[in-house]
């Protein structure tokens, strides 16, 4: 699921690029409301600098940034895949392409395809309201599949409950899932606007099971994976090295990778509980968007954008190339795909443990696709006097934004806290360089001639904004 449903934050101020994002809507991988319709095109397959792009993934995880897998389909055929880092941290078990991980909200890409199949072969409408289904939610009447397929129903993301933290780890059966869905009011009126909820993809699940009249994970073998071949993608269970499957993990700077809890599998459902590869990912969107798992009129309904959303997908812009895809985050684990149709290129990623920024991921995999050479990043970090660091320490504003930054040292740390964000600990690269890699984020601090420290540019998304002490 995305980044702050169904997974522990590991980096809690990864809203300092989702404000941004939303902000300005930055176009290197952001969201546009641009409806695209796709057709069957099999271009030549893009040529991926291999070489380039292992040393870049194997220099993020030798300095504990990434461990995972990537995989791009292009013309057809896999024409890149990488592996990096362990499975399995404990008993040293590498991954490798046939390692399995959580997907998490990927889960609803899958999940609409199934509704819409469904409603092809005339087994349930779209326009069907939420009360054919179940009882006793608010409004019920007014939430089609439709509404729920494009998170325009109003209905609270359960997941975003201060207390969901604290019983995610334990088995929760249908009924009190569905009671516990009941209990919230509505977040606004069903059909007025966009608001992303779990609890929508939660129930769709559900629904599918009642109408094809066998388990999600029945009916996603018998309609997509078994079909396609995806012996990789299934629904998630407890956690084992014995069939392959990833831990995940979150980077601790004094204790290095730390396990994080598992999510039981019976919560997130058809929204994220899927495990699977990367390989698996690619060669399922590549199904979807050649005409392999829905004709076109479904197809074209699920690309369909209303506020950004399609029905389990999103739009994706990079420089002039317009896509579809979805992120993921459950746990430890990360996720993302991006399909370009029009190039026939797809690229999915997926990391048990990142301390870099998902976006970046995307953007160097994307940039390779277009012949532009892989650069390594310094990730080098130094340690400054704690009198340096109370120098930099100030409030700070920008004529750009509609953002202030309170800077402080804390424990020989620079510290940072955007308008509304939690506090965030920055690496220093040099006296004058910071990073904060989960998020793309780099502050480059200016002195003047007094050589007091009273400004710094924020680099972020490839964008980048003054900020001049108050």
């Amino acid at each position: 699921m995305r980044n702050s449903v169904l997974r522990l934050i590991a980096f809690p101020a990864a809203l300092f690029l989702l404000l941004l994002l939303l902000l300005f809507q930055n176009k290197a991988l952001g969201h546009s409301g641009i409806a695209t319709y796709v057709t069957d095109q099999n271009p030549e397959p893009a040529v991926f600098p291999a070489s380039e792009l292992d040393a870049f993934f194997d220099h993020l995880y030798h300095h504990n940034r990434f461990m995972g897998s990537v995989a791009v389909l292009s013309g057809g055929e896999i024409v890149y895949r990488r592996s990096v880092g362990l499975a399995n941290v404990e008993q040293q078990i590498p991954n490798t392409d046939r390692t399995r991980y959580h997907i998490g909200s990927i889960t609803k890409v899958f999940t609409a395809a199934l509704v819409l199949q469904l409603a092809e072969e005339g087994k349930l409408r779209l326009n069907q309201p939420l009360s054919d289904f179940f009882n006793g939610f608010p409004a019920a009447d007014q939430i089609t599949l439709t509404r729920l397929l494009h998170h325009r129903s109003g209905l609270f993301s359960f997941t975003s409950d201060p207390e969901y933290t604290s019983w995610m780890t334990e088995p929760k059966p249908r009924n009190e899932l569905l009671e516990l869905m009941r209990s919230y009011d509505l977040h606004f009126e069903p059909g007025s606007r966009t608001e992303y909820s779990n609890s929508n993809y939660v129930l769709l699940g559900f629904i599918i099971e009642d109408v094809a009249g066998m388990s999600y994970q029945e009916a996603l073998e018998a309609r997509i994976t078994g079909p396609l071949g995806l012996e990789d993608t299934y629904y998630g269970m407890q956690i084992s090295a014995d069939r392959n499957e990833s831990y995940s993990y979150s980077y601790g700077y004094s204790d290095g990778w730390e396990k994080q809890p598992e999510t039981d599998m019976s919560i997130p459902h058809g929204a994220g509980a899927l495990m699977s590869t990367p390989t698996d990912v690619v060669r399922f969107a590549h199904a979807l968007f050649n005409g392999k798992v829905l004709g076109p009129a479904s197809l074209e309904k699920m690309t369909q954008l209303k506020d950004r959303y399609g029905m389990g997908l999103m739009h994706y812009v990079f420089h002039d190339k317009t896509g579809f895809g979805h992120s993921g985050g459950i746990d430890g684990f990360q996720s993302n795909l991006v399909a370009f149709p029009d190039e026939d290129l797809y690229i999915a990623l997926t990391a048990n443990a990142i301390a870099w920024s998902n976006n970046s991921l995307l953007v160097t995999l994307l940039d390779a696709s277009q012949g532009k050479p892989v650069e390594l990043s310094d990730l080098e970090t130094v340690t400054l006097p704690e009198e340096h660091l109370r120098s930099l320490a100030g409030t700070y504003a920008s004529g750009q934004i509609p953002l202030e930054i309170r800077i402080w040292e804390e424990e020989g740390n620079l510290m940072v806290e955007a308008t509304g964000q939690g506090a965030i600990t920055l690496d220093a690269a040099s006296e004058t360089r910071f990073r904060f890699d989960p998020a793309g984020l780099v502050m480059e601090f200016h002195a003047d001639e007094a050589g007091e420290y009273r400004s710094f540019t924020l680099f972020q998304a490839g964008m980048e904004f003054l900020f001049e002490r108050k």
